[in-house]
């Protein structure tokens, strides 16, 4: 009989997730508290990791565990060595930005990867879960709190064990676990017909008997759930998959209706595409109604056709991207072929852009007018590991000034931080003429 080789299934939202994170600013890392609470689900940070070399190589080891399924043993025995190597182990002593004080500090250690490993894989595939949670909720609307049985179980942590919630209740924004440093805590998604079968009810609501902390290098005052540790007492992936007030700032012409609509559309293209890796389309009339939704096949991820569409005037566009790019020219052809209002992107880290067609304008002309200026900038952008993505967003502006489309958008910290480092490149590219 033929050996079969299983490997481990990725856990695509996790990867998402941590992938869209940027890189704490270099003066909030010195000390674990610097960069705190829902910092973390935008940025990746090691305290006394001031270096960029650093920093970039732990965030390489820890990505390559989470798409590869490698052990905290494999990570710790192909980073150390390069810590080692880069003068980032062992104790030092270091000045801190914020006091300005030396201090004797641990850098590099074996327990310390150990925590690195732990904190960081943990809350990817748990921000990577709540993001399966919301797309299954109808389905299993209940989830229970479960702390797993274990010599070093968290023993502030047993009085949330068995408890039963609906996923939308706000508790989960404070208990959702990880709960602190090294906690094994998880929940379980529960059917209507899990909790009959099992004469199963809501849990009535909690105390969480809230007790005051300050965090002692910002001054702030928290309120934190008993037993659970600072800065643990939030929902990485909540944080990471709401929108927040932005959808309202890129829609300015849009009705309050219509928007709300829209967002709706929008968190469900990204929930979809987090979990089956394909790109989704949905078209909405005028009145941001839904009309029409289509699918990419899995052989073709990223390509949704259109032919057969019966597509209403003055149709707007929602896409869920299978990247972090930008709009593309199939995006802008759908929308000025047919005449449609705006054509709205989201991509899986949580980047939306939305471009709105201006009256009277012509792509085809303007694009090939913009096309002449990829062979000056065309060495420069071959260089750079994203310059697609660079390139993307300069041309979506360059067509802004030429006044084709009003461009809004929203980026996840690693596009924001990865256009910003690119700034000079792309306002060369706005400004260049055919």
């Amino acid at each position: 009989m033929a050996q079969i080789d299983l490997k481990p299934l990725q856990h695509r939202e996790a990867i998402e997730y941590f992938r869209s994170k940027g890189f704490a600013p270099q003066l909030q890392r010195f000390h674990h508290l610097d960069h705190f609470r829902e910092d973390h689900a935008r940025d990746f940070v090691v305290a006394k990791a001031m270096r960029d070399d650093v920093e970039q190589a732990i965030r390489g080891e820890v990505d390559r565990a989470l798409a590869e399924g490698r052990t905290l043993a494999q990570f710790q025995s192909d980073l150390a060595p390069r810590l080692q190597e880069m003068g980032w182990w062992g104790k030092s002593i270091e000045r801190d930005p914020l006091t300005g004080e030396l201090q004797e500090v641990q850098l590099g250690s074996m327990r310390r990867l150990r925590v690195i490993f732990d904190t960081n894989m943990r809350t990817a595939h748990a921000a990577g879960h709540w993001a399966r949670i919301q797309r299954t909720k109808d389905a299993f609307p209940y989830l229970e709190y479960v702390q797993i049985e274990r010599p070093t179980k968290r023993h502030d942590h047993a009085r949330f064990h068995g408890k039963i919630w609906r996923v939308d209740d706000p508790i989960w924004l404070r208990i959702y676990p990880l709960n602190g440093w090294l906690c094994g805590c998880t929940v379980l998604q529960r059917t209507e017909g899990w909790m009959q079968r099992n004469g199963k009810t809501v849990s009535p609501p909690m105390d969480l008997e809230e007790q005051p902390w300050i965090n002692k290098r910002s001054g702030e005052r928290f309120m934190v759930p008993a037993g659970v540790d600072p800065s643990f007492d939030t929902n990485p992936g909540a944080t990471w998959l709401d929108m927040g007030t932005d959808w309202d700032r890129l829609t300015p012409d849009r009705a309050p209706a219509q928007r709300a609509s829209e967002r709706g559309i929008l968190e469900g293209l990204r929930l979809r595409r987090l979990g089956d890796g394909r790109e989704a389309l949905v078209i909405t009339d005028a009145d941001s109604v839904p009309v029409v939704m289509r699918s990419a096949q899995p052989a073709r991820p990223d390509v949704v056709p259109l032919d057969g569409l019966d597509i209403p005037s003055g149709a707007s566009f929602f896409r869920s991207h299978v990247t972090e790019a930008t709009l593309s020219s199939d995006d802008l052809g759908i929308l000025f072929g047919q005449a449609g209002q705006s054509i709205t992107a989201v991509s899986p880290g949580g980047s939306i852009w939305r471009a709105v067609r201006r009256p009277k304008a012509e792509l085809r002309p303007l694009l090939a007018d913009f096309s002449t200026l990829i062979p000056e900038f065309a060495d420069e952008l071959r260089l750079l590991p994203q310059g697609a993505e660079v390139f993307g967003h300069a041309r979506m502006l360059w067509l802004e000034k030429r006044e084709a489309v009003t461009y809004h958008f929203r980026m996840s910290n690693r596009v924001r931080q990865l256009m910003d480092a690119h700034a000079d490149l792309i306002q060369r590219l706005i400004d260049a003429r055919p």
